[in-house]
C-alpha cells in the first residue's frame, strides 16, 4: 500500500481492530477511533485491545504507523479515508439497528465540514438495503457537502470468521464494494488492491445490491451447515451411515461446493444467526416469502436445544453414568466469543437435568461464566485434563487444536469411563480399543 495512504478506523472491536493491523501491516498510515479510552491508551502503546490470532503481533510490529484517538475530527483531519466499522445490533424482528453508525457518519459529517479535500467513507458494519444511503443523508447534512462532490461514500462488508480475521481480510474470496459513483469505487478498489496478498474477484454494484449480497450470502451459508446437520441425523440412523463420506462426494459436485457441508454442531456466532434472520425480514418488507430461512433457523435451533442434548443424555444413561465434561464453549475455535454458542445452548439444555458438567474451553471461560450463570452443577475446569477427570462421558463441542492434541491416555487415565462424542470427528479414535468413540453424522 502507498505509503502516503492515511486511514482512520472507527470502531476498534476484533473487525475494525484487524483493519487496522492489517492496513498498518501493508504499510499504511492508520488512525484507529474508539470511545473506549482503555481500547486507544493500549493501542498507543503497541498492545492489542482485542483477542484474534495475529492481530498482536501486527500491532507491535507496526507501531510506527498506527496511532489512536477518541477525537473523530482529528481523524478525519488527518486521513482521506475513514472506515466505518462500529455495532448494528439486531432487534427483535430482525432488523439492524444502526444507532452506531449514524453517529459515527454525524461526527465525520462534521469533521468534513471544516476540510477542502476529497474524503472516502466506508460504511462497512452490516447493514440492510437502504441504509447506506441514509448514511449519506447525515453525511450531508452534518457536513453541509455533496456526495459525488465533495465527498464518496462506499458499503464494503467483509467475510470473515473470527480466529481467522487476520488471514481473511488479507485473502478474502472476493470484495464486495457497493459505490455512490465511480470516483469513489475506484479509490477503495485501489486500496484493496494494494491490500489483498491474493487476486480476488471485486464486485461493484448500487449500495442495495451490496447490502443484500451481504446477508444473502451468510443466510445462504447457514443453509448448508443446516442442510449437513439434516445429512448428518439421518446417517446417524441408517446401516452404515456415514455423513462425512456423503457430504465429502456433494461437495465434489461444483453446483454445490464443499465449504460448510459438513456435519457438526449448529452455527452460530455474531454473524450467522442475525444474518439469516435479516434477510427474512427484509425479504418480508418486500412482500417476498422466505420460509426458507426461517426454517433454517428452526431446524438450527431444533439440533443445538432437543437433538445434540438428547444424544448425550441417551448416552450418559446407557453408561449409567452422571458426569459429563464439556471441551469447547465458544461458537468456534480460535475466538472468545461465546455468542449463539451451540455449545452454550447444548449445556442450558443439559443443566436442567440432575448431571455434574464439568467445562472447559482455551479463551471463552470468562464469557461462558457469565452465560451460564444461571445454570446449576456447572463446573469450570482450568485445563482439558482437570475438566476430563472421573467424568463419565466427554462431548468435544468446538474444535481445538489443543483437543485435537490430547493422546488416547488423557482420556482414558482422567475419565471414569472414556466415552467420547466428538461433534467434529477431531480426535478420530474409531480404532482404539479402550475407548467408545462415538462420531456425529455416523451409525
Amino acid at each position: 500500500m502507498k505509503a502516503e495512504t492515511k486511514i482512520s478506523v472507527f470502531g476498534m472491536g476484533k473487525l475494525g481492530c484487524t483493519m487496522l493491523a492489517c492496513f498498518a501491516h501493508k504499510g499504511a498510515q492508520v488512525i484507529g477511533v474508539d470511545i473506549n479510552e482503555d481500547s486507544v491508551s493500549k493501542l498507543n502503546k503497541g498492545l492489542s485491545p482485542i483477542y484474534e490470532p495475529g492481530v498482536a503481533e501486527l500491532i507491535k510490529k507496526n507501531i510506527s504507523k498506527i496511532s489512536a484517538t477518541s477525537d473523530a475530527k482529528k481523524a478525519v483531519l488527518n486521513s482521506s479515508v475513514s472506515f466505518i466499522i462500529v455495532p448494528t445490533p439486531s432487534e427483535k424482528n430482525g432488523s439492524f439497528n444502526t444507532k452506531a453508525v449514524e453517529s459515527v457518519a454525524t461526527e465525520i459529517g462534521k469533521a468534513l465540514s471544516q476540510k477542502t479535500e476529497y474524503h472516502l467513507v466506508i460504511v462497512t458494519s452490516t447493514v440492510l438495503p437502504g441504509d447506506t444511503t441514509r448514511i449519506v443523508g447525515v453525511l450531508e447534512k452534518t457536513s453541509g457537502k455533496k456526495c459525488n462532490v465533495d465527498f464518496g461514500v462506499c458499503y464494503n462488508p467483509d467475510f470473515i470468521a473470527l480466529g481467522t480475521v487476520v488471514r481473511d481480510f488479507l485473502n478474502p474470496d472476493m470484495v464486495l464494494i457497493g459505490e455512490s459513483d465511480k470516483k469513489a469505487g475506484d479509490t477503495l478498489c485501489e486500496i484493496h488492491e494494494n491490500l489483498v496478498d491474493n487476486k480476488p474477484s471485486i464486485n461493484r454494484m448500487s449500495f442495495e445490491n451490496a447490502e443484500l449480497t451481504k446477508i444473502a450470502l451468510n443466510s445462504y451459508c447457514t443453509l448448508k451447515i443446516t442442510f449437513a446437520n439434516i445429512i448428518a441425523e439421518i446417517c446417524e440412523k441408517i446401516p452404515g451411515g456415514n455423513s462425512t463420506v456423503v457430504t465429502t462426494a456433494l461437495g465434489f459436485d461444483t453446483r454445490i461446493g464443499n465449504k460448510y457441508l459438513k456435519g457438526g454442531l449448529s452455527y452460530g456466532g455474531p454473524c450467522f444467526p442475525r444474518d439469516n434472520k435479516a434477510f427474512a425480514w427484509t425479504a418480508g418488507q418486500f412482500g417476498v416469502l422466505n420460509t426458507l430461512a426461517m426454517k433454517t433457523d428452526e431446524v438450527n435451533d431444533f439440533h443445538r436445544t432437543s437433538r445434540i442434548p438428547e444424544k448425550l443424555l441417551s448416552i450418559l444413561s446407557e453408561k449409567k453414568g452422571t458426569h459429563i465434561a464439556v471441551l469447547g464453549l465458544t461458537y468456534k475455535a480460535d475466538t472468545t466469543l461465546v455468542e449463539e454458542s451451540a455449545a452454550i445452548s447444548v449445556i442450558k439444555t443439559l443443566a436442567k437435568n440432575n448431571i455434574k458438567i464439568s467445562v472447559y474451553d482455551p479463551a471463552g471461560l470468562p464469557d461462558a461464566k457469565i452465560a451460564l450463570k444461571d445454570c446449576p452443577n456447572i463446573f469450570f475446569s482450568d485445563n482439558s485434563k482437570a475438566c476430563l477427570k472421573d467424568a463419565d462421558l466427554c462431548f468435544i463441542a468446538a474444535p481445538w487444536k489443543e483437543f485435537k492434541e490430547l493422546s488416547k491416555n488423557d482420556f482414558v487415565e482422567q475419565m471414569k469411563t472414556p466415552v467420547i462424542f466428538d461433534a467434529w470427528n477431531l480426535v478420530n479414535f474409531e480404532s482404539e480399543k479402550n475407548i467408545d468413540y462415538i462420531q456425529i453424522g455416523k451409525h
